[in-house]
């Protein structure tokens, strides 16, 4: 199974190493790694101009967005909804590393 590594820069400017297992049919791990970087860092100035938002709205938020880019692809409902079951589940589930070495 190929992987993505990916490093994350946290607000304290300590890193997190994660090695993201890729789905068999990912067809461009660059731009999948890319679209990420892009993601976390409209939520990063997303965050800055808003003082109010907790890290559980952000993961919220996350998860809302995954809801509706779901129901976006134009294809069956059911087998849609279950891939992004799956993959949430492998992302979630997949080695991080901070700085200090601990494996989470």
């Amino acid at each position: 199974m190929k992987k993505l590594p990916y490093t994350a820069i946290m607000a304290s400017g300590d890193p997190i190493r994660f090695l993201f297992p890729l789905h068999p049919l990912t067809e461009a791990p660059e731009q999948v790694g890319d679209l990420l970087t892009r993601v976390l860092g409209a939520i990063d100035r997303a965050i800055r101009d808003d003082d109010g938002a907790s890290d559980g709205d952000v993961l919220q938020a996350l998860c809302m967005a995954l809801a509706v880019r779901t129901r976006m692809v134009e294809a069956a409902h059911g087998p849609v909804h279950r891939l992004a079951r799956e993959l949430a589940a492998t992302a979630l589930s997949s080695d991080s590393h901070v700085i200090d070495g601990t494996t989470h």
